[in-house]
């Protein structure tokens, strides 16, 4: 059973046609009201003595059992039935059925069958159907009782009585039954609904991360295109004029030869950065700050010193939390590497007052310092913002986050901030 087949406490969820009255309360009343029945029965025959058996005793008798069989027929095909008319007919039939065994003498075992039945004239009709039956069965057996008995109807009124409060009794627990039944559908549907939602989230969830990945293809196949295509374009050329000069101006070949040199082991080092920052290499079973070293030691074998400093503390990320942490600290490397020639670059994981800091900040070397602006990413005055930090920024502001980027002194600084209640949860330490 999968686990949207499962209720909020557990136990497997049933289906539509089980969930009115069809919990395990309802058979359990239904084989006492019978057991009842049958002793009612049976005291008919311990009240005159096994050894004085009269004819109308054995046909009271067999009356009771015959009626009991058929109470338990009707219940059980009531229980096949789905609610409606069907139902409803069989709750009348056993109303009906129990008058008799009512008539053959005062309240007695006979009356849980009777309850029960007015409880169920409420689950698949009504309150008023149950308290109409609560009168007729009253208003029949005034006048049956008082004749079947020998009595005047002023003495057989208590009796009657006795059996309309039962009745009224039986008509409250119907109600009780129907509230019952009413909490388990209401219970039912809430799960369903949850379970779709559920599903849809994690469908939209797929579909997200593809289309995060789908983007992160396009940028990098268009900045390939713009960075590696022209330097092969570049490398194409040296090469095309080396041939054509060499027999004139064998010097000039040869430094054309030594720039497309220069400039293939350029295209090298930038496919190698791009590998890095789209597949990312984790540790097994890394989690969390254990993944970031994993990531910050592929970059280190472009020559870049990466530090990783831990102060988050024992908190556990979500998965989408974790997911856009590591594409910050990807997208940090991978600038440092690419745009500010960088030498060194650390990464910092903190937990503070306002949620969670992830920081990636890199030095800028001097003779890069005049073209990188001092304003923020994004500002009037600063660099543009590009795709990479600009899907950062989107997915930081769907969790309630941010992300800014931008210069600080003599470094390049890219932060991420994120909540601590939708994102992170601490770790409980294992019993000892």
């Amino acid at each position: 059973m999968s686990t949207q087949q499962q209720d909020v406490i557990g136990r497997p969820d049933r289906s539509k046609d089980a969930l009115p009255t069809g919990a395990a309360l309802l058979p359990v009343l239904q084989i006492l009201a019978l057991m009842c029945l049958t002793l009612f029965g049976w005291s008919l025959v311990e009240s005159v003595g096994v050894s004085e058996f009269t004819r109308a005793e054995m046909a009271a008798l067999c009356y009771i059992l015959a009626v009991t069989g058929m109470i338990g027929a009707v219940w059980t095909l009531r229980r096949r039935l789905a609610p409606g008319r069907g139902r409803a007919a069989c709750s009348v039939v056993v109303l009906l059925l129990l008058i008799g065994p009512t008539l053959l003498g005062r309240v007695s075992f006979s009356m849980p069958a009777v309850m029960l039945a007015t409880a169920l004239l409420v689950v698949d009709i009504g309150v008023r159907t149950s308290l109409a039956g609560d009168v007729l069965v009253s208003a029949v057996c005034l006048p049956l009782l008082s004749l079947s008995l020998g009595n005047s109807w002023a003495e057989t009124l208590p009796d009657v009585l006795s059996i309309m409060t039962l009745m009224l009794v039986g008509t409250v627990l119907g109600m009780v039954l129907s509230r019952y039944d009413a909490a388990l559908a209401a219970q039912h549907r809430a799960i369903t609904e949850r379970d779709a939602a559920l599903e849809n989230v994690r469908r939209e969830a797929a579909l997200e991360k593809e289309l995060m990945l789908a983007q992160e293809r396009a940028r990098a196949a268009h900045e390939l295109h713009d960075g590696l295509g022209h330097r092969l374009t570049q490398i194409g050329m040296s090469l095309e004029f080396a041939s054509r000069v060499r027999s004139y101006n064998p010097d000039k070949a040869w430094n054309e030869v030594a720039v497309a040199e220069r400039t293939s082991r350029e295209a090298v080092g930038e496919m190698r950065t791009w590998v890095r920052a789209l597949s990312p290499v984790r540790a097994e079973n890394g989690r969390g700050v254990a993944g970031l070293e994993a990531v910050a030691a592929s970059f280190r074998g472009t020559g870049l010193e990466v530090r990783v400093r831990d102060e988050l503390g024992p908190y556990e990320l979500a998965e989408a939390a974790e997911l856009l942490m590591y594409r910050t600290v990807q997208e940090g490397l991978t600038n440092a590497l690419r745009h500010s020639r960088a030498r060194t670059v650390d990464i910092l994981a903190a937990a503070s007052s306002d949620g969670l800091l992830i920081s990636v900040a890199n030095d800028i070397p001097a003779d890069r310092r005049q073209a990188v602006p001092q304003a923020l990413v994004g500002e009037d005055d600063g660099a543009s913002a590009g795709f990479g930090v600009s899907g950062l920024s989107e997915r930081a502001a769907e969790m309630g986050g941010r992300v800014t980027a931008g210069r600080i002194g003599d470094s390049f600084l890219l932060t991420l901030m994120l909540p601590y209640r939708q994102l992170a949860t601490p770790l409980r330490p294992e019993a000892s």
